[in-house]
């Protein structure tokens, strides 16, 4: 590691210690705060910074991703994530976009795409995004739930949960998209998409304790924070 990086992450790593010996009321509060955790704040003159940062964990994993309007989600290091995520107990909170929720959904994609390792099947090389990709036709296939019963709806937002977790096995995973591929034009109707998921998707693997004791998996995927960027 460089020297600069090493200050750098010994300067926050002196700022926690601080809070903690000086201010251990607001350290109890910060190591209290909830998972999912958001605000947003106003950079000035810094427009091609403005996006979401989002802090991800998986097990000892972890990761940041800054996605934007125009840009697709991209990994940030550590140090130029807490650049921009560092504040002043003055600060001011804005108010978070509209957008808020498609640019997490980016950043979730992108972290579950570097954190999915597939196993190539019978020969074939296996498709590194088939998480994401279900991911994608799931949330489709949501917005689309008039005929659908309660109980169909639940199973989609239980299998919506396993793949952001990184519960679903991997061949799993890549057999499903396939079998999702094969419908066509008729993925759009959400009764066919849920019955290849009903299919390959067994309910044993949607428990929620399922990605905890699959040992193929490091711990599920947790969003820590995010902070939308803003420039005025």
């Amino acid at each position: 590691m460089r020297k600069g990086a090493e200050e750098s992450e010994l300067k926050y790593l002196q700022a926690i210690k601080e809070i903690r010996d000086k201010s251990p009321d607001l350290f109890e509060r910060i190591k209290r705060l909830p998972k999912k955790a958001r605000t947003a704040k106003t950079l000035t003159g810094f427009l091609t910074l403005s996006g979401l940062i989002t802090y991800f964990r998986r097990g000892k994993l972890q990761k940041f991703f800054k996605a934007s309007h125009k840009n697709e989600a991209e990994e940030m290091d550590f140090i130029s994530a807490a650049k921009l995520l560092e504040s002043s107990p003055d600060k001011t909170k804005e108010k978070l976009p509209e957008q808020f929720y498609d640019l997490l959904d980016k950043n979730k994609e992108a972290f579950i795409l570097a954190t999915t390792e597939e196993i190539p099947h019978h020969g074939q090389r296996g498709g590194r995004d088939s998480a994401a990709n279900i991911l994608r036709i799931l949330k489709a296939t949501l917005k689309n739930t008039q005929k659908l019963t309660e109980d169909q709806e639940l199973y989609l937002k239980k299998v919506l949960t396993q793949l952001e977790e990184g519960g679903l096995p991997k061949q799993t995973a890549i057999q499903t998209l396939k079998a999702l591929n094969a419908l066509k034009d008729e993925i759009v109707n959400p009764l066919k998409a849920l019955a290849v998921l009903q299919t390959h998707i067994p309910v044993k693997l949607l428990e929620e304790h399922y990605a905890e004791q699959n040992p193929v998996v490091f711990g599920k995927r947790e969003v820590i924070l995010s902070l939308y960027l803003t420039e005025r």
